[in-house]
């Protein structure tokens, strides 16, 4: 890696620390795509988990799909949920596995850490565990989880590769990686240093095991704050 792409890279990280700590503090506020409980009733959360949970868990939920859609989440697994930020689907997972298992969530931002921390708490639940790290770098050990989930968060590593190698990594065999996120349209019109970003209903879950199919490419969307010049086509996923 050079100077230049570390520089970056850093860069990005102070980015997504600093919008997502805003979103933490200040959820009521205006970002330019859905959050909350009604935009998660809208991806097709089951009402169940809309009414469980409380609505300062869901207030700074920005959910871009629903990985849970994919396949059932059992008792006694153990889930590892990338960029958990507030800890909503990482409390939905927790309740799934109940006490036999456990919910990892790992998060760059500090501000969710401790908002997906409180989360947990107040649902009195026993087996969270919330990780400050980056999910280019997972604190984690090998073959170590059943399932891997994650929400709008690969789209803002400028490591996605690794991303997924560490999924994979701390996945034992058989395990499942359901996710939900953002791909950029090579083919959209966008500015050079920018990126077209689907962030709307349209934008896919996706599940993989290991050997997966590759990612689809969806349209245009809302152009995203955080602009990842490095690398933010996807073009470098591993593919079976």
């Amino acid at each position: 890696m050079t100077d230049a792409t570390a520089q970056s890279s850093q860069s990005l990280i102070k980015d997504v620390q600093a919008l997502y700590t805003e979103l933490a503090l200040h959820p009521e506020k205006e970002f330019g795509w859905g959050k909350g409980k009604e935009n998660a009733r809208s991806l097709g959360y089951d009402e169940q988990w809309l009414n469980r949970l409380p609505a300062v868990v869901w207030e700074s939920a920005a959910a871009v799909g629903n990985p849970f859609c994919l396949g059932p989440i059992t008792s006694g697994e153990t889930v590892v949920d990338l960029g958990c930020g507030a800890g909503t689907d990482l409390c939905i997972a927790a309740l799934l596995v109940g006490n036999p298992g456990r919910a990892i969530g790992i998060d760059i931002t500090p501000a969710m850490v401790a908002k997906a921390e409180k989360a947990a708490k107040d649902l009195g639940l026993t087996n969270v565990d919330v990780r400050l790290g980056d999910i280019a770098a997972l604190p984690l050990e090998n073959a170590s989880a059943d399932v891997v989930i994650s929400n709008g968060s690969i789209n803002l590593s400028s490591h996605k590769p690794c991303v997924f190698q560490e999924a994979f990594r701390v996945l034992r065999p058989g395990g499942r990686f359901q996710f939900a996120d953002m791909v950029r349209d090579a083919s959209a019109d966008a500015p050079a240093c920018g990126g077209s970003w689907a962030r709307d209903s349209r934008t896919e879950t996706l599940s993989r095991h290991a050997g997966g199919s590759g990612l689809p490419r969806r349209g245009n969307g809302l152009l995203d704050r955080l602009q990842d010049c490095a690398d933010d086509n996807w073009s470098d996923l591993p593919r079976s």
